[in-house]
């Protein structure tokens, strides 16, 4: 995409490289010592980054609503998304289940039976057990997905960010004790993670369209309140600085995000939160088992999967990402499918 909301675009995926590392550091520092103990390493400095996730949350509200905004037929969404998500992801999961099952990784290895449903990606629904302990946010993203489609199929998509904040509503109630919402319930309907899903929407907004500007305001200051009752004061204020940040990058006060580390991150942000964790746990703990300082395991482990990231986006994501799209578009027979589904869901 050309232009100044290319450029937006440009500095939200670099936020998103920035918030990749920031969870990598939580692993390898804060996380890995809650699994296996880090010796003499101060690790809590690292906590903050496990809160990357949330940010990587707010771009997707941005991103999903700004393409489906400009999806012409339901198909395209579900061609979109695939191709963005599916490749890398199966390229990542069978590089981590060879690296786990050959070299071992103490509480988490799992089956190949599981390995293979961790294909479907929405494993997590279905009791089976992540290959990687980072998937679990993809069963967010695709129910994320999942409830914005059935909002383009409505023709409510404009009123998704509304729709959503009665459910964070109800959120907040849950969190505060006044009512009980079953988990199963508070999963499908993603009730943690809305806040920013529906930031990310307001933004698109607020940014992008001219309408509704004061409503888009309060949902996105109840969506950041809501966030005190959920989490606690102290994320609040974290989350907080998240939003001014992201307006700040919408709005071309972050050039800085344009210079090329960053951009670069950003372009492999997706492949290097996939391949990162377990990969790193497992050269970490060698690092250990050859008495090594344990800074070096984690530079190392840091490096490699940088090294890994760039290949997967290179020769997998991005590849598989143009072909399937260009297959999509140029394949007559998808196109009249495309058509009639379009079609049939206009009913």
């Amino acid at each position: 995409m050309k232009g100044q909301r290319g450029q937006r675009l440009l500095e939200l995926d670099a936020l998103r490289g920035i918030a990749a590392l920031a969870v990598v550091c939580f692993h390898y520092f804060y996380r890995y010592n809650g699994i296996y103990g880090h010796e003499s390493l101060i690790v809590d400095w690292s906590l903050v980054g496990k809160l990357g996730v949330e940010l990587f949350f707010m771009v997707s509200g941005f991103v999903i609503f700004w393409t489906l905004n400009r999806a012409d037929k339901p198909l395209d969404f579900i061609v979109s998304r695939f191709s963005r998500l599916y490749p890398a992801y199966w390229c990542a999961l069978l590089i981590t289940f060879l690296i786990v099952s050959f070299y071992g990784l103490p509480g988490r290895e799992v089956s190949l039976r599981d390995a293979l449903i961790n294909i479907l990606m929405f494993q997590e629904y279905l009791k089976i057990p992540h290959a990687d302990g980072v998937y679990w946010t993809l069963t967010v993203e695709l129910t994320f997905y999942f409830w914005m489609f059935v909002f383009y199929l409505r023709s409510s998509l404009d009123k998704a960010e509304i729709l959503f904040s009665f459910i964070i509503g109800f959120s907040i109630l849950h969190s505060i004790g006044v009512i009980d919402i079953p988990t199963p319930i508070y999963k499908i309907f993603i009730m943690k993670y809305l806040p920013f899903f529906v930031a990310g929407i307001c933004f698109y907004k607020i940014t992008n369209q001219g309408n509704d500007f004061k409503r888009n305001i309060f949902i996105l200051l109840f969506s950041l309140l809501s966030t005190s009752a959920i989490y606690s004061f102290k994320h609040f204020l974290v989350f907080a600085v998240f939003y001014i940040v992201f307006y700040l990058a919408l709005s071309g006060r972050m050039r800085f995000l344009q210079f090329k580390p960053f951009v670069f991150m950003g372009s492999i942000s997706y492949s290097l939160y996939l391949i990162h964790q377990n990969i790193g746990y497992v050269i970490i703990n060698k690092f250990y088992a050859m008495q090594f300082n344990p800074l070096i395991g984690i530079l190392v482990s840091v490096i490699l999967c940088i090294v890994l990231a760039t290949i997967i986006s290179k020769f997998i994501e991005k590849p598989s990402l143009k072909y399937i799209r260009h297959s999509y578009k140029h394949n007559k027979k998808m196109q009249r499918i495309a058509k009639k589904l379009t079609l049939f869901s206009n009913r």
